[in-house]
């Protein structure tokens, strides 16, 4: 009825001020008649006899709420019809909207909730205003809030159509180069600060990070030429360490190459073949089939014998291993073999002999980087019956 009698009196506007004065008067009799005839109902405060009902009443109310309703729960119909007119696209403009949603994410902002902030930027830019500065600002707000997450990336691109959409935004500019230094980006990180530097040649962030950004590219070329160097050199080491192996006739499983010398025992991980002065050293196990038990020798090398290595394993100074109850396992009674795959047999190794006699031997075939060997208690019954499965 208001709004009715609202159009009236503007569809008169242009009538002579006297007629006007009588329209508004009799308007005000008509609102006055109208409000009158409206039925009366008597005012009913709200029942006191029960306080947690009262409560609970009040704190639905936006102007006595506690705390704010979590995300994914109901919100109270007087605060979900604010919310509804605030958001409402019939009752705000795009830049209204835009503006609420910035003022929504510098709230957050505040709070250091970063992704709930970038979610309100987010749906500021949605709205698509033809404001290019407020569109500038929620970009470069959102930026902020990526970087602080550590999405650097993510800042990085806000950073650059915010300055599309205004050249001289030197806060995003900054962030930008911020985002550079973070990427390490060094060439990019220059240009922006340059850029920045035109709009303000005092800027000391900006100057400070430019020279970080040259002091960080200075190590990282250091580094990367050292790396280059030991690299070289390993390539080097490993094409020397595959030349001694092939002129010594030692066969390997697979191609001749560092990949199949890799060891894949856990304990022989990086602790592969690798030379000393002119001497191989080998990554070796010794396995106890009898027990299911292994010894790994990290450096065996080719001109020791294996009765060197047993002797500090088993020789009367050492402990006996935990798992040899018996105590039978003495220098004086192991045997050891190595077995030919191809021919599925069982070959002996005296005691005396070097590694390396026993590796350039070609029914041995060296398998992962690293010899195995297996030992037995000479005259056991389960050497016996070992040695005959063969």
């Amino acid at each position: 009825q208001g709004q009715n009698l609202k159009g009236r009196l503007l569809c008169d506007m242009n009538q002579p001020k006297e007629e006007i004065e009588t329209l508004a008067q009799r308007l005000d009799r008509e609102l006055d008649e109208y409000i009158d005839s409206l039925p009366s109902k008597p005012y009913r405060p709200p029942e006191t006899s029960d306080p947690e009902r009262l409560l609970k009443e009040m704190e639905e109310h936006p102007i006595f709420m506690t705390k704010q309703p979590e995300e994914g729960e109901s919100l109270p119909p007087f605060l979900e019809g604010i919310q509804q007119l605030r958001y409402d696209t019939s009752e705000n403009t795009p830049e209204e909207l835009a503006t609420t949603y910035k003022e929504n994410g510098n709230y957050k902002f505040k709070l250091k909730k970063y992704r709930n902030a970038i979610t309100e930027y987010t749906e500021g830019l949605k709205q698509k205003c033809e404001d290019a500065e407020l569109n500038a600002i929620l970009y470069a707000n959102r930026a902020a809030s990526h970087f602080y997450l550590g999405n650097y990336r993510s800042s990085l691109s806000d950073c650059q159509e915010a300055v599309k959409l205004k050249k001289d935004y030197k806060k995003a500019i900054l962030r930008a180069a911020q985002c550079c230094q973070k990427l390490s980006r060094f060439e990019e990180g220059n240009e922006w600060c340059d850029r920045g530097l035109t709009l303000d040649r005092t800027d000391e962030q900006l100057i400070q990070i430019r020279a970080q950004l040259a002091k960080e590219k200075s190590i990282k070329d250091r580094d990367r030429r050292k790396a280059d160097i030991a690299e070289r050199k390993l390539q080097a080491s490993h094409k020397t360490i595959l030349a001694a192996i092939k002129n010594r006739g030692i066969q390997v499983h697979g191609d001749l190459s560092m990949e199949s010398l890799e060891p894949c025992h856990p304990a022989a991980i990086n602790k592969g073949v690798h030379l000393e002065g002119e001497t191989l050293v080998w990554p070796v196990l010794f396995m106890y089939p009898e027990y299911g038990e292994t010894d790994f020798i990290a450096e065996f090398h080719e001109n020791t014998t294996f009765q060197d290595h047993l002797q500090v394993i088993f020789g009367p100074e050492s402990e006996p291993a935990p798992w040899d109850a018996e105590k039978k396992y003495t220098v004086d009674k192991l045997r050891v073999y190595f077995e030919d795959r191809k021919t599925n047999t069982l070959l002996h190794v005296p005691l005396i002999k070097r590694l390396n006699e026993i590796l350039t031997n070609q029914r041995y075939c060296v398998i992962a980087g690293t010899p195995g060997f297996i030992v037995l208690v000479e005259g056991s019954k389960f050497q016996e019956e070992f040695v005959k499965k063969y």
